[in-house]
């Protein structure tokens, strides 16, 4: 081609533009999706449903700190849920120990859910099993009194 040879140039034509490709925004919407349910049904599984908290006029609302919880169900009958783990009140020290790790006990947090018809002595025997796996930062589960009907009682 010579110097002097002038050359047309295509104009890009608005066809030849890539469109904007929404399946791999859905895809990946439907996987926040199902990673976010997925979540919220483990966090579930540590709420014993049998468990019917007692009611404290102290109660509080629960405040996330950004601490591991570990939530310890204690059933009406006596039996101790960890997780979805059944322990006895013997062997949870143990079992605390050997899940959650010792070294890390200071970025733990136990939430004991008593039943309202669980014994005392049960409860006394948790702390216990807590104190020996070196776990300190306990909270237990109530209920907050409803003040709008207590005076109706």
């Amino acid at each position: 081609m010579s110097p002097g040879t002038l050359m047309k140039q295509r104009k890009p034509a608005a066809e030849d533009e890539i469109p904007f490709q929404i399946a791999p925004m859905i895809d990946i919407v439907f996987q926040l999706l199902i990673f976010f349910i997925m979540t919220m049904k483990l966090q579930e599984l540590d709420f014993v449903k049998e468990v019917i908290l007692p009611v404290a006029d102290a109660a509080q609302q629960k405040q996330t700190d950004g601490m591991l919880e570990i939530r310890i169900n204690v059933l009406p009958d006596g039996r101790i849920i960890v997780g979805n783990q059944e322990y006895k009140a013997e062997e949870l020290a143990a079992g605390l120990r050997k899940e959650f790790g010792e070294g890390e006990s200071g970025s733990r947090k136990i939430l004991i859910r008593g039943d309202n018809q669980a014994h005392y002595g049960k409860i006394m025997r948790i702390m216990a099993a807590c104190a020996q796996a070196d776990l300190w930062n306990v909270a237990f589960s109530a209920y907050e009194e409803d003040r709008s009907q207590a005076g109706q009682q």
